[in-house]
């Protein structure tokens, strides 16, 4: 063979919408590992995102090696795609590699003992995936190149290669007889000698630099980088909890470099992204990261790029990512991942988190610098109860901490996805498919399916529903666009907490009518009704013609955080009549008479700001864009500016001149319109709205806002 054809996958549904616009960085490193390593042989490496073109790449280029990602959401369209090129030639050589394993990331062996049936579950997972010759659970570089080392051992022959029966360093894959699971000896990760501060992973040369990413620096895709690899904890909920291996590291040199080299080609775009993103698990935790930050405000002084960070902040040395994001004028983006407040459950899942005192002066230092504080929740994680949710809950949100509910996912590869914690914590599961991760290929649907924990031994269903159903109401009142009721709230000495709890008691209330309730009951209803007691059971209703009509509309199997708090700020004015109402009747006797006034302009106010009914319509009525003015009694918008001053200051009567700007609102409906719509209108206008909110986060709702300008 004169040139050995290798294709590098890593799979994305793009059906409606990707559920990542992300550089491939890791399949970057494979590829250029491997054409450093492979010098006996002419290699002809391919990589791609797009599941049509790389199956296209298989029925036209035909490759010889495949390589895939494998990962909850996309690890049926993988093995689909294994099948795809089974079909075409028997004999290429199909891998996969990646966490969706039920070995896990990092194993050292796999093997069966009293508290992991990993080598049984492992037999299981392959034997159901013919198509597939090998698992590559070591480190993709080292094992994918022992693999490939192998192939052209034997004349790149894949049945020279199975015939000898032998297992492969670093892999995994079923025996000749179909009866054994053979596994080759763990390879320990690039860079395991000396510290990370010996920047062991620079001998894999930078993608980036080489070129081999370069079709993905066109703009659409977000530039990724992984300046360390490993984390230190062992958290039982997450892929990489079961990985000892120690921490490994690029260099600041080599960094620097590659993102010098992506900034001269990304900034300069029109439409180019203008956000990077920080693979690492533990961003902040080493000096080394707050030394590179020096390097990147250079590149961002010359190239005014890139203008956010995406970047996970560290579990411990938080005080380091406020050092790196005070030299990078402000611009890192980060939450503070809490998973629970409760004592026992952070002890059942080997996590440790701040004193109370430290996360209140974290918090405090985020907020000085004009973020909002997020925190995610993960229920139900053992020893977690409801009263326990709700009191982690109320911390956060006392604290002006805006929290994130997110369900427990069994991933296979963590420990709280294997028997042992299941029996002992009595988890129940249910299935539901993955937001976004579906679609149609060569007429095959592929439809990604994940395992949640709806229910243990200490937080029943029931309690789960209760838990999940409240945290809608947590959510819609986090978005910036309730900020100023928060600000009312505080100076009217009312728990934030107390606040949405009776808001959730109203609409609950059989007497009360209105949208809010409506969209509530919706809420819950779907979050029951996307349930499902098998993964089979899921395939099937999903795979029905009408069933998968709806997933295509956005009516059915979207992230229902997003798709109702969406919903909701499309009748804003109505969920603004609720809270009000509230204010004025439940917390009626807590309210001062000077405070009704500030109370009555701030309704008047917010109920004139917001254009999203403008934007979200096809009508272009010159009517529609009218100037109009409004009469408040207390100037609520130049308090909101100026808070700390006494409201007495504010308490004047004030006119205010509120417009609309076509070419604003003209810019936000392409906007959204090319990204979730058509080019008449929208498919789905939550699904527009809501993916436009999740993506955009960062530029708050103050988009949306009429002008404004007061005149008395």
């Amino acid at each position: 063979m004169n040139k050995l054809k290798i294709l590098l996958i890593d799979a994305r549904h793009s059906t409606v919408g990707a559920h990542s616009n992300y550089v491939p960085i890791g399949i970057g490193y494979i590829a250029s590992y491997l054409i450093k390593k492979i010098n006996n042989i002419n290699l002809d490496v391919k990589l791609s995102t797009d599941p049509n073109e790389a199956l296209s790449f298989i029925e036209k280029w035909k490759p010889n090696v495949i390589g895939l990602s494998n990962y909850i959401w996309n690890s049926n369209l993988s093995n689909l795609i294994c099948e795809e090129a089974k079909k075409k030639d028997f004999n290429t050589l199909c891998v996969l590699g990646g966490p969706e394993f039920p070995a896990g990331t990092g194993a050292r062996q796999i093997k069966n003992s009293a508290l992991d049936q990993s080598y049984d579950k492992c037999f299981d997972y392959l034997i159901n995936r013919p198509s597939v010759d090998y698992f590559a659970y070591s480190d993709g570089e080292v094992a994918f190149l022992e693999i490939v080392k192998e192939f052209i051992s034997n004349n790149c022959s894949l049945s020279n290669l199975k015939e000898k029966n032998k297992p492969i360093k670093g892999c995994a894959n079923i025996s000749k007889c179909k009866t054994k699971l053979l596994v080759g000896d763990y390879i320990p990760r690039i860079g395991m000698e000396g510290s990370v501060k010996s920047y062991g992973r620079d001998i894999i040369p930078s993608p980036y630099l080489s070129g081999l990413l370069d079709k993905f620096l066109d703009g659409t895709f977000v530039p990724a980088f992984e300046t360390a690899r490993g984390c230190p904890f062992q958290c039982t909920f997450c892929d990489q909890g079961l990985d000892q291996s120690k921490i490994t590291a690029f260099s600041t040199r080599r960094l620097t470099e590659e993102l010098d080299y992506v900034g001269e080609k990304v900034a300069k775009l029109n439409n180019g992204s203008k956000t990077i993103a920080i693979f690492d698990s533990n961003f902040g935790l080493f000096q080394k990261d707050v030394d590179l930050a020096d390097n990147v405000l250079n590149i961002m002084n010359k190239y005014d790029w890139p203008k956010w960070i995406e970047a996970i902040a560290p579990k411990s040395n938080r005080e380091n990512i406020l050092k790196i994001n005070d030299i990078l004028k402000n611009r890192v983006n980060f939450g503070l991942s809490m998973q629970s407040l409760n004592l026992e459950t952070l002890t059942d899942i080997k996590r440790r988190n701040w004193t109370i005192d430290q996360y209140v002066d974290f918090v405090k230092e985020m907020e000085k610098r004009g973020k909002t504080p997020t925190s995610e929740i993960i229920i139900p994680l053992p020893g977690e109860t409801e009263k326990t949710y709700n009191d982690g809950i109320k911390f956060l949100m006392e604290h002006n901490v805006q929290p994130g509910t997110y369900t427990l996912m069994m991933l296979c590869g963590t420990e709280l996805g294997r028997d042992h914690a299941i029996n002992k914590y009595s988890m129940i599961s249910k299935w539901r498919i993955l937001p976004k991760q579906f679609g149609s290929y060569n007429n095959k649907k592929s439809l990604e399916i994940e395992k949640i924990c709806v229910g243990t031994n200490t937080m029943d269903y029931k309690s789960y529903l209760n838990c999940r159903n409240y945290s809608f109401i947590v959510k819609l009142l986090a978005s910036p666009a309730f900020s100023p009721v928060y600000k009312i709230v505080k100076n009217l000495n009312i728990s934030w907490y107390d606040f949405s709890k009776k808001l959730t008691k109203k609409i609950q209330n059989k007497k009360y009518k209105g949208k809010l309730k409506e969209i509530y009951i919706d809420f819950c209803r779907e979050a029951k009704e996307e349930l499902f007691e098998t993964k089979e059971d899921a395939i099937k209703f999903y795979s029905i013609d009408k069933n998968y009509k709806k997933l295509l509309n956005g009516e059915i199997g979207e992230n229902l955080a997003a798709k109702y708090t969406a919903k909701s700020l499309l009748h804003i004015n109505d969920i603004f009549s609720a809270i009000f109402d509230l204010l004025n009747n439940e917390f009626n006797n807590k309210i001062e008479k000077k405070y009704k006034v500030i109370i009555e302009s701030s309704e008047i106010w917010l109920k004139n700001l917001y254009l999203t009914n403008l934007i979200f319509s096809n009508s272009d009525d010159i009517d529609d864009y009218k100037s109009n003015k409004i009469k408040l009694k207390f100037d609520f918008p130049s308090w909101l500016k100026q808070e700390n001053k006494n409201t007495d200051y504010f308490n004047n009567n004030v006119t205010y001149e509120m417009s609309c700007d076509r070419n604003k609102i003209q810019y936000l409906k392409n906007e959204i319109r090319s990204l979730y719509g058509t080019n008449k209108g929208y498919t789905n206008v939550e699904r527009a709205f809501g993916r436009y909110l999740m993506q955009n986060v960062a530029r708050g709702t103050n988009i949306f806002e009429r002008n404004y300008q007061k005149l008395a």
